[in-house]
């Protein structure tokens, strides 16, 4: 985006791969599910400092007792903007998200809610040549999740041999890698990414307007 001011709006989609819940699926006689897909809208707003912030919001939805919703928060610090002399662009970036999955459910003959929260906070280092059409990068990032699994009402879905309790919550850290390519056409702006992290792999897409 621009040194002083700039602005982006854009469409964004990414496709997950999902080993860990195919298997969970399959084990309860489920159809296959390798995969997971999302889509958002997305905002960003640069200032001055090489300072810019970032919104990525899946509006929530609800079909068949199902609803789903999403957010997610960044801000970046393009480190050029301060120090010109590097040879390289270079940023670090600090992001949140939250998403929640809720549904309905027959438990001993009791409709209840389950819902399914999760939160992912972190850091990353991005660093990309100096080309003004076709920029390529890489990052490096260390990230925390939780996971929390929640039941509304008296009925527990959890084996009695793990838990007896309405919600259970687990959290973990690592490290995340990515790689991606923008390419700015004027006012028309294109974004592929792959990254992985948590054991999952992850390919994005950006289809974006701004300067």
């Amino acid at each position: 985006m621009g040194t002083i001011f700039g602005f982006q709006v854009a469409l964004v989609a990414a496709q997950t791969a999902s080993p860990n819940t195919d298997a969970i699926v399959k084990r309860n006689t489920g159809s296959d599910l390798p995969k997971l897909y999302n889509a958002g809208l997305m905002g960003a707003i640069g200032i001055p400092m090489g300072i810019a912030f970032e919104a990525v919001i899946i509006p929530k939805m609800t079909a068949a007792g199902a609803s789903l919703s999403s957010t997610s928060l960044a801000v970046k610090w393009n480190i050029n903007e301060v120090v010109p002399v590097l040879p390289v662009n270079l940023a670090l970036r600090g992001l949140y998200s939250n998403a929640s999955f809720e549904f309905s459910q027959t438990v001993s003959s009791v409709v209840v809610t389950v819902a399914n929260k999760t939160k992912v906070s972190g850091i990353q280092l991005l660093l990309s040549p100096m080309f003004p059409v076709v920029e390529p990068y890489v990052g490096i990032g260390l990230l925390t999740g939780s996971n929390e699994l929640s039941v509304t009402g008296s009925n527990p879905i959890f084996a009695p041999g793990f838990s007896t309790a309405q919600s259970e919550t687990k959290t973990v850290s690592g490290t995340q890698t990515l790689a991606g390519v923008d390419v700015n056409l004027l006012i028309l702006k294109f974004g592929l990414e792959f990254s992985q992290s948590f054991g999952a792999s992850r390919t994005g897409l950006k289809l974006a307007m701004g300067f």
